[in-house]
């Protein structure tokens, strides 16, 4: 799949998010970016699958850390 390159400017906060999610999930920015906006798009198929199955992988791991945690809000 080819792919082009996009610069964003995001508010600290969101970005601080951002940074959070990444790093307790493992992933990365480009996959977690990606994702988000394929699903907003309601283009989520279009994602190659092997991106998908490691977006489904650090949602698992976030889940198991919930239940292990339940005091950990969402």
């Amino acid at each position: 799949m080819s792919s082009n390159s996009t610069g964003i400017r995001i508010p600290i906060n969101l970005h601080k998010r951002l940074e959070s999610y990444i790093a307790e999930t493992h992933s990365t920015k480009t996959e977690v970016i990606l994702n988000a906006l394929a699903q907003y798009l309601g283009a989520a198929e279009e994602v190659p699958l092997s991106q998908r199955m490691a977006a489904l992988e650090a949602q698992v791991l976030e889940l198991k850390v919930l239940v292990k945690n339940p005091q950990i809000k969402a």
